[in-house]
């Protein structure tokens, strides 16, 4: 049951945190950014067990709870991207998005991370092992986030800065095909923005 959560959690990622055009579609980051929350299960794990922790069968709701909290950390910093004006360059957006979401998630995961330390004082052995290994894999994610995640999403914003189709410009859908659903859901802003540089039917 939690591998279809999972599934199904990471399809709507896919195909919501960017939107159905040739260049605002973020295929490349969702996917990144969920092998981010596998990053950092693996290295929040591999942590806990250095420092002599030890696992049982409610552990294995811990990808569940790393991919709702990773998830979140990506649609607050991509919608704080697209908030910016499109037509600023890649590293200004990305500040200028930064300076918004960063305080967001930095204390959302300084929040959860500090919740399940203290619940890592219960007397019950496999609660308190559950509540430390969610603390450290949380505080893992944040790092991941910040650094490995931003990345993609600097290089993502560089990309729609020039004009270039997702997939390291293999994707070259036109703006108002079937595929992107016409445009339908694109914002008034991306629509002024344009569509993809070598296009066509742009010219």
């Amino acid at each position: 049951m939690v591998q279809i959560a999972i599934l199904l959690v990471s399809v709507y990622t896919i195909l919501v945190l960017g939107t159905f055009s040739a260049i605002h579609c973020r295929c490349v980051v969702s996917l990144m950014g969920l092998l981010c929350v596998g990053i950092s299960y693996a290295s929040g794990f591999g942590l806990s067990y250095l420092l002599g922790g030890e696992t049982a069968g409610v552990h294995g709701l811990m990808p569940f709870l790393l991919i709702g909290i990773g998830v979140d950390d990506m649609f607050v910093v991509c919608n704080a991207i697209d908030q910016t004006d499109l037509k600023k360059p890649a590293a200004d957006r990305v500040r200028e998005a930064m300076e918004h979401a960063g305080p967001s998630i930095t204390i959302t995961s300084l929040t959860n991370a500090l919740a399940f330390a203290f619940g890592g004082l219960n007397s019950l052995t496999a609660l308190r092992s559950f509540c430390i290994f969610a603390a450290i894999c949380i505080m893992m994610l944040y790092l991941v986030v910040m650094t490995v995640f931003l990345c993609v999403v600097v290089w993502d914003t560089e990309r729609v800065g020039r004009k270039k189709g997702e997939c390291c410009g293999m994707f070259c859908c036109k703006q108002d095909s079937l595929f992107c659903c016409r445009g339908f859901f694109l914002s008034p802003k991306m629509i002024a923005y344009g569509t993809l540089k070598d296009d066509p039917a742009t010219g």
